[in-house]
């Protein structure tokens, strides 16, 4: 349930709407449901969580508050250079994705650990395995079986796996969620990743009443789209609880005022859990910067019976290591040069 870092179209016109101003710190933290007193523990430097209503029986929602002694202005650099990846030991590998894609984008994709086994699970693919795959992408894999005598089969499945990441990146670079494809289940069943991150998106309530612009530009990409926008497209290779997961990520931010307002959102994950989103506000204080960090992660492992008390635990467990992380991205930022 480990996630890195940090969810259909709207008319374009309305982005010609003047932007509300983003909330003030206090107010960000109401929104969010944190007491008075996590408000004075999140403004008197501490990490503060609290919980967030999921969205489905299949989602996991945290919220996280903690204060960073420098600036937006220099926060956000950090942020542009990918800050929270290189300090988590669990990033394997990763690389930015330019443009309109490409195989060359994707070269560093390989089976960093267990490479014999990733090559059998990929083999072996069918719906309700350990990975998360369309139906075509299933086909496209087992038909590498009857070829891989005349060679090296994890390189052919290293291969077509380069390919199935590209296709999807292009088809989400394209086509937003209209061009996720759900993963293929068991008895003919699907999990629909694009409506969990569709519904993701559209509980930002906040987001939608005070930076409307952004939010817009996140439940209509690529059809609508936020001024001073910035965006960047990574693939990561990485170790979700002992599990190598392929990730694509598409991150956005875009400045109001002193502030920003950041998403992350992976809209492929190979395995582990299904698609996950993460909404950021960098809002000036006087010590610094608030960053305030709202996570919604789907993963079919808490659905179903006993699901509320699966998604307690699991949420209690996704916090955790999200404090963790968090407190390694402060450190580096605090210890940087900007």
């Amino acid at each position: 349930m480990r996630i890195v870092g940090l969810a259909t179209a709207f008319l374009v016109s309305m982005l010609a709407l003047p932007a509300a101003a983003l909330p003030t710190a206090d107010e960000v933290l109401e929104l969010l449901g944190f007491s008075a007193d996590a408000k004075q523990q999140v403004l008197a430097g501490q990490f503060v969580t609290t919980k967030e209503k999921s969205t489905s029986d299949r989602e996991l929602a945290t919220a996280l508050a903690f204060l960073v002694d420098k600036p937006p202005s220099e926060l956000i650099e950090e942020v542009r250079k990918g800050l929270a990846m290189t300090v988590d030991p669990n990033t394997l590998a990763h690389g930015e994705i330019h443009g309109a894609g490409s195989l060359d984008d994707f070269k560093g994709v390989a089976f960093a650990t267990d490479a014999k086994k990733q090559t059998k699970l990929y083999l072996d693919a069918k719906p309700g395995s350990d990975l998360n795959l369309s139906s075509s992408e299933i086909a496209a894999f087992k038909a590498l079986d009857a070829k891989a005598g005349g060679g090296s089969a994890q390189e052919l499945v290293e291969a077509q796996l380069r390919r199935s990441l590209l296709s999807r990146y292009q088809a989400y670079k394209s086509k937003g969620l209209d061009g996720v494809a759900s993963y293929e289940r068991r008895g003919g069943k699907q999990t629909p990743a694009a409506g969990d991150l569709k519904r993701a998106s559209e509980a930002a309530a906040g987001l939608k009443k005070h930076v409307p612009a952004f939010y817009n530009t996140l439940v209509g990409y690529p059809n609508s789209k936020a001024p001073k926008l910035e965006e960047r497209f990574d693939w990561t290779h990485y170790n979700a609880h002992g599990t190598p997961v392929f990730i694509l990520t598409h991150r956005l931010w875009m400045p109001d005022g002193d502030g920003w307002a950041l998403a992350a959102r992976q809209f492929y994950v190979s395995g582990s859990y299904n698609v996950g989103q993460a909404l950021v506000g960098l809002l000036p204080v006087e010590k610094g910067t608030l960053v305030v960090y709202l996570n919604r992660t789907s993963t079919d492992q808490v659905a179903g019976f006993g699901s509320s008390t699966k998604r307690a635990l699991g949420s209690k467990i996704m916090t955790s290591q999200l404090k963790d992380l968090f407190h390694k991205v402060k450190s580096a930022a605090e210890q940087s040069g900007g």
